[in-house]
């Protein structure tokens, strides 16, 4: 009996796998309607998939590179839209999306809901047409290191930091020393060759002369409203007006939305749980602590 219920069992299986992949193929064949990709940007920009804290993820250029390159290459696909809420990243990745999006053969267009600045809005700019809420915040043209310097801290405590190293600046941005006036002149130097970069390729992809996206570069953020009145943006709007303009670049009256996502395993779930569990605690045990010191 136990033999019959295993064969029962396992031919029911491959039936049920048969017919699964029966239909996807059929159904495959069969959408034959034209498509507009939703590629969220969401939460800070790196070159891997990593945790930026222990609540928040980021989202990999790797990764979005992928979706872009997926949506390029599916013909059905007749236009991008890029649903942008994310304050920026990476150089490196902001620069790996935009180069893409820059030379896209079919229409981008940018959609920022809440923030899309440095990095982010580095993306934006080099889509077609960049769609913002009026009350997003948008643009901070400008570039950014920083780093933590406990210097003053081992003073109080008599540790002293020993480096030995071949390399003059090889310690450079320590946390353990001061910085030198000379090493943070030559960070600063830097900074500025990528801020100059980030300058030229918003003027470039704005098609706005550089003396006018000067002024704006000052890292500052805007509001959608003042980013349209400074020509950082196209159109003031949400979704449907990005879907609209999106079907009118790309010259079809309808189109199915398709929102292209990484799929989560197992471990990815496990993983996120296991961090939120720490957070938590971690929580749980300071507010016990600053409720047991009143």
């Amino acid at each position: 009996m136990a033999s019959k219920f295993l064969v029962i069992i396992s031919v029911l299986l491959a039936l049920f796998i048969i017919s699964y992949f029966l239909s996807s193929i059929f159904n495959s064949n069969l959408d034959i309607s034209d498509k507009i990709a939703i590629i969220p940007i969401k939460g800070m920009i790196v070159s891997e998939d990593s945790s930026v804290s222990f609540y928040q993820k980021g989202i990999s250029s790797s990764t979005i590179a992928g979706f872009l390159k997926s949506a390029i290459e599916n013909k059905r696909v007749k236009g991008i839209i890029l649903e942008i809420n994310s304050p920026g990243g990476t150089v490196v990745a902001s620069k790996e999306i935009a180069d893409i999006v820059k030379n896209s053969p079919k229409p981008v267009v940018a959609l920022i809901k809440d923030i899309g600045t440095s990095g982010a809005y580095w993306i934006a700019s080099a889509s077609d047409k960049i769609v913002a809420d009026p009350l997003s915040i948008t643009g901070s043209i400008g570039v950014i290191a920083s780093y933590l310097e406990f210097s003053k801290l081992f003073e109080d405590y008599g540790i002293n930091y020993q480096s030995l190293k071949s390399g003059k600046f090889k310690d450079i941005g320590s946390p353990y020393k001061e910085m030198s006036s000379e090493e943070e002149l030559m960070l600063q130097k830097k900074l500025d060759k990528i801020h100059e970069f980030f300058i030229d390729q918003v003027s470039i992809n704005r098609n706005i002369p550089k003396e006018k996206i000067q002024p704006l570069s000052t890292g500052i953020y805007y509001l959608g409203e003042e980013a349209y009145k400074n020509g950082l943006v196209d159109y003031l709007g949400n979704k449907d007006l990005a879907v609209n303009i999106t079907k009118d670049l790309a010259g079809i009256k309808d189109a199915k939305l398709v929102t292209y996502k990484k799929e989560s395993s197992l471990i990815d779930v496990l993983s996120s749980l296991s961090m939120s569990a720490f957070y938590s605690l971690g929580r749980g045990m300071v507010e016990s602590n600053q409720l047991s010191s009143h």
